[in-house]
């Protein structure tokens, strides 16, 4: 009889604590997909992307002055060279003009 009342007791404290943290798991899920919660983390993602939107332009912005540079030096090589923009040096086939 009395292995049965510690079996009992034993399974009683294992439900009890169980249900315990059963429910602490359960508040802390509701607490997390609760309207503050869900406020911060869309913050923080729509922080996240607007670093990374400006990083993207910050950089095509680089890229496009650096782009600018180039084209600039070649016409300006050109120039030096006596050669007006757009013309042909002798000898030098164009492909096929658009019509």
């Amino acid at each position: 009889m009395f292995k049965r009342v510690v079996w009992f007791g034993l399974g009683a404290a294992a439900g009890a604590s169980g249900v315990v943290w059963a429910e602490q798991q359960v508040r802390r899920r509701i607490e997390e997909l609760g309207p503050d919660h869900v406020v911060t983390l869309a913050g923080r993602s729509a922080r996240r992307v607007g670093r990374s939107l400006l990083d993207a332009v910050a950089e095509g912005r680089e890229v496009a002055a650096d782009t600018e540079d180039e084209l600039r030096a070649r016409r300006d090589q050109r120039l030096r060279d006596g050669r007006r923009p757009g013309e042909v040096r002798p000898g030098v086939v164009r492909g096929p003009t658009r019509s």
